[in-house]
């Protein structure tokens, strides 16, 4: 089955539980909602590897699916979200991954020895990294000193911060996070809860860039390599990616990511033609061309374009299949339309 045919089951499951849904939120039935959520929860963790869960505000029903840093699991969340019925997309707040100061972030409480300590107990120490455009982050609880483990406190503080914030932002402006037993002098530094606003406030002030998903996050790489060979994918002098684990890992000849799709119904690969002007005209016409193929993907809803290189010899562009039947016939017609170049596609 593909990734397509496990979303459309899903949802269609979801229309038939959502009604029971809203009435136990605005009714606060937690032990029927629990339940309901448990089923979704698994099939969600089944096809994407995120997890899920839903909760109100005065007017607003929302979903979030928790999708970690795993690019594959934020991949396949934010094609879930396309894929969802109109009168989800109207009737709920969907969110792709972590969202800031979510219901997970108000529940969060860390226990230490008799004591427990939720967001509002913790402050955020930061230096501003402008060459980087990023924050190094050092986290403060009361009761850090409890603890003698520092790798354990720096996983918790890692976890609480991606908590607070969200993803998105915990990825894009996020450099280095450690954990403190006592405040720091002359930082600067606020509450935890406040941490997200702060960074965009400085993300605003100092024209960062911005980004509205981690998926948008593009890595770009010079590969130290001997570039004598003409062969695909051993000629890439720069890569741009949103997946660098995939990128490591095709390069030596690893398969765990491609094997995690795979198991869900989708498949990496890449399409590939001969370089027209061997110059830097090379990365302008590989650009246009790959927005005009995400653009026709979006628009099937068979895949995505997650990142490319250009080679010595070839330009590539990577995408991520979600439906790999009705690719094949959308990339049929494709190859007949764009006639400036001889397209070809492989798969990883």
């Amino acid at each position: 089955m593909s990734v397509t045919t496990h979303v459309k089951a899903f949802w269609e499951h979801f229309l038939t539980k959502e009604e029971q849904i809203r009435t136990d939120l605005a009714e606060q039935n937690y032990e029927s909602l629990n339940q309901i959520i448990e089923t979704l929860d698994e099939k969600v963790s089944e096809m994407t590897g995120a997890r899920f869960f839903v909760e109100s505000g005065y007017d607003d029903y929302e979903m979030t699916f928790d999708t970690g840093p795993n690019k594959t699991t934020q991949y396949l969340c934010e094609y879930v979200k396309a894929l969802a019925p109109e009168s989800v997309k109207k009737g709920w707040i969907i969110n792709s991954c972590l969202p800031p100061m979510s219901q997970k972030a108000i529940q969060a409480c860390l226990k230490i020895k008799e004591y427990e300590y939720y967001i509002n107990d913790f402050y955020v120490f930061y230096e501003i990294n402008e060459k980087n455009q990023s924050l190094e982050a050092e986290l403060y609880c009361p009761g850090y000193h409890l603890i003698g483990n520092d790798e354990r406190k720096k996983e918790m503080s890692m976890y609480l911060i991606e908590t607070a914030i969200g993803e998105c932002a915990y990825e894009a402006y996020l450099s280095r996070i450690a954990s403190i037993d006592e405040p720091k002098q002359d930082a600067k530094f606020c509450n935890l809860i406040d941490f997200y606003e702060t960074i965009m406030k400085i993300v605003e002030q100092k024209d960062w860039r911005t980004y509205d998903r981690p998926i948008d996050i593009y890595s770009v790489y010079q590969p130290i390599q001997d570039f004598a060979s003409d062969s695909l994918r051993k000629d890439m002098k720069f890569i741009f990616t949103t997946h660098p684990l995939l990128i490591e890992e095709t390069i030596e000849n690893k398969n765990d990511v491609l094997s995690d799709l795979k198991a869900k119904g989708g498949e990496y690969g890449y399409i590939y033609y001969n370089n027209l002007f061997r110059s830097k005209e090379d990365a302008v016409f590989r650009q246009k061309l790959s927005k005009k193929l995400d653009r026709t993907f979006t628009e099937t809803q068979t895949a995505n374009v997650i990142g490319g290189a250009i080679g010595k010899s070839y330009s590539y562009i990577d995408c991520i299949v979600y439906d790999k039947k009705r690719f094949v016939q959308i990339w049929k017609q494709i190859q007949t339309q764009i006639k400036e170049v001889d397209l070809h596609y492989l798969q990883f």
